[in-house]
């Protein structure tokens, strides 16, 4: 853990206010960006990112994350999808219906994230099959279904079409499945 992640911790396990700004300010523009793409909304972001710094404030105190910034993204990240899924109950989301695309994707990988039993299993099985990827289909498939960037930004970013893009994260998500039905794991 660096040093300025070490201060925010340190300030944020001794209840210091200053912990929420400086954790706000090294990381609050790529959190908001994470929260917006899932959400579709600024206010809703704002109030998602909000959320995840309150339960980094509560939770800092009785865990060390190192390092912070994936600890705190994966807290915004959660946070944006209770907050999503909380919204497709209400049958809207930010105010913006989601494309089906968008929704198919996230219910692929929510296979991930709520099944507590097999969950360090699951995680491992991703991380391998991440492991076995070309970096640039990485990228693209991190991109696209982490972080929920568009299509057409991840094509400028990596300087594809925008259809060449989809057709590699079809040809992914297929590998990801046949990858984990040789881990043993259903989808």
């Amino acid at each position: 853990m660096n040093d300025k992640d070490r201060d925010i911790v340190d300030l944020l396990r001794g209840h210091d206010e200053r912990g929420i700004e400086l954790l706000r300010l090294r990381y609050g523009r790529l959190a908001m960006k994470i929260a917006y793409n899932l959400l579709g909304c600024d206010a809703d972001a704002e109030e998602c990112v909000s959320d995840a710094i309150c339960a980094m404030w509560e939770r800092i105190p009785m865990q060390t994350p190192n390092p912070l910034l994936p600890y705190f993204l994966r807290t915004v990240r959660n946070a944006a999808l209770k907050q999503r899924r909380a919204m497709q109950t209400q049958k809207r989301s930010g105010g913006v219906l989601l494309s089906q695309e968008a929704w198919d994707a996230l219910a692929e990988l929510e296979l991930f994230s709520d099944r507590e039993d097999d969950s360090e299993r699951i995680r491992e099985a991703l991380n391998g099959f991440l492991g076995t990827l070309r970096r640039e289909d990485r990228i693209l498939f991190v991109r696209r279904y982490w972080f929920e960037d568009p299509i057409g930004d991840i094509a400028a970013l990596l300087g594809m079409s925008e259809n060449h893009v989809r057709v590699r994260l079809t040809r992914c998500k297929k590998k990801l499945k046949q990858y984990l039905e040789r881990e043993g794991i259903t989808v």
